[in-house]
């Protein structure tokens, strides 16, 4: 005998199962096109059918109701109304399915505004790759330069010292004396 805590399992599955579908129909924009007209399909399909029920039971109502004098009358005005309402179906779908084409070309338009979006990310990280290695560089260079700064400065102790150590050096400098 099935207890309810073993037919859980099939039922939570089949629910993951659908949710696992239904999350990866919607992220394909095809996918989505393909099955919001596949649904309008349906539903006109249905529509159909109800049509053709209402003309069947119409008709099998139509020799009941030829017996009495005022049935014709009655007959014309409900499939006068039969027809407005279909009328008003069709109508309905219509603006139904104008309302899906016009979101399917917003869906595309979306589609290709994240590709062009995808391309500037794409762009803006190759951007901060290079200001990364430049940084890196000029890190480098700004050491180098350091040292190099650090050479002359002990370049120029060098010669001081040198021209101090040598006392004659200083008073045969042109430009100086009495």
């Amino acid at each position: 005998m099935r207890t309810l805590a073993s037919t859980r399992l099939p039922l939570y599955q089949a629910t993951s199962h659908l949710k696992d579908w239904i999350a990866a129909a919607t992220s394909d924009p095809a996918t989505m096109v393909c099955l919001s007209v596949a649904i309008v399909g349906l539903l006109l399909l249905v529509l159909a059918v109800l049509v053709a029920v209402f003309l069947v039971l119409a008709r099998r109502q139509a020799p009941q109701v030829a017996a009495e004098p005022a049935a014709p009358a009655a007959d014309e005005a409900a499939f006068t109304r039969w027809v407005g309402e279909g009328r008003h179906l069709f109508a309905e779908w219509q603006e139904r399915i104008e309302r899906l084409n016009e979101l399917q070309v917003r869906l595309a338009a979306m589609t290709d505004e994240i590709g062009r979006l995808r391309a500037d990310v794409s762009r803006m990280d190759d951007l901060r790759a290079e200001t990364f290695r430049l940084t890196q560089e000029t890190g480098a260079l700004a050491a180098e330069r350091d040292q190099l700064q650090g050479v002359l400065v002990r370049i120029g102790e060098l010669i001081r010292r040198a021209s101090e150590a040598r006392p004659g050096a200083a008073d045969a400098a042109p430009g100086v004396g009495p």
